[in-house]
């Protein structure tokens, strides 16, 4: 075995933060929507309108670290 087989490769990474950053802002906008139809109950309103603005700031923060 040789020395190059053991180690991690990080010229290919699963997935770049750009690319993560993007997802949690989609889950973020596709959670602030989700806020919007469930607009008739309260609590569900609530958490989703959070989440979702929580998500959108953490995906922007994620892309920026690229």
């Amino acid at each position: 075995m040789t020395a190059s087989a053991s180690t991690p490769s990080t010229k290919n990474p699963a997935i770049s933060r750009t690319t993560l950053g993007y997802i949690v802002q989609l889950g973020g906008i596709a959670a602030f929507t989700l806020g919007a139809v469930f607009s008739l109950h309260h609590i569900p309103i609530g958490a989703s309108f959070l989440g979702g603005a929580a998500a959108f700031y953490v995906g922007k923060k994620i892309r920026t670290l690229s």
